[in-house]
């Protein structure tokens, strides 16, 4: 069970149940051994934003339906995102997004453990980056920064082509969709991650609240 340090504590069940009450008419995700999957099937949407890299159509509804206790949210690489009901973090000024900077920086701009929920959308490749007119960036480092600034409990949603490397004693990697578009477009994975309450290990890497640099240890 997925259990936070409010009073919820929802299992990948629950947030399959709550998934297929807000989309009757699609196919279900996948809740088995505490773990959740799915494939999500969006098609194009040709009044997008025209922004490369903005967000699949219908994503966000999708996942944000799982997470109904999430108040504080981020959105990390937030691109072309209107304002709204959460915090939008970008590299670009022209974008005009609620909190400028780098996300190798990121905990230096929040505080400790303030969101409920990260949802983060990297450049996926160095050409990518090129066109955002940013350096690519290091998943490491930035899924460091993420504990720091993720509440105990709290979830990160990292959707890329990749599963970035993470700390097992930070994050309990817990779900994973598939995101097809349509034809000629990449496959993503939405990767579902919980920070772990290490409150009582003393050691744990990421409990300390020093907001730059990397925790120190090994990955495993």
């Amino acid at each position: 069970m997925l259990k936070t340090s409010r009073d919820q504590a929802l299992s990948p069940q629950d947030r399959a149940r709550l998934y297929e009450t807000a989309f009757p008419t699609y196919p279900p995700v996948v809740a088995s051994h505490g773990w959740l999957y799915g494939t999500w099937i969006l098609g194009n949407n040709y009044k997008g934003s025209g922004y490369y890299g903005a967000y699949p159509p219908g994503y966000l509804k999708r996942v944000t339906s799982m997470f109904p206790e999430a108040k504080r949210v981020l959105h990390l690489f937030s691109g072309s995102l209107p304002p709204g009901d959460y915090v939008r973090f970008d590299c670009r000024e022209e974008l005009a997004p609620d909190a400028l900077g780098q996300a190798h920086d990121l905990a230096a701009h929040f505080k400790v453990a303030e969101f409920d929920l990260v949802l983060a959308d990297p450049p996926y490749s160095n050409e990518d980056a090129d066109r955002y007119g940013s350096p690519m960036i290091n998943r490491n480092k930035v899924m460091d920064q993420c504990a720091i600034i993720v509440r105990p409990g709290g979830n990160l949603v990292w959707l890329d082509q990749v599963l970035p490397m993470y700390r097992k004693s930070t994050w309990l990697y817990w779900g994973a969709i598939g995101i097809v578009r349509s034809t000629n477009h990449r496959f993503r994975i939405a990767n579902f991650f919980q920070k772990r309450d290490c409150s009582d290990e003393p050691n744990c890497a990421m409990s300390r609240t020093h907001a730059t640099g990397s925790p120190e240890g090994e990955r495993q």
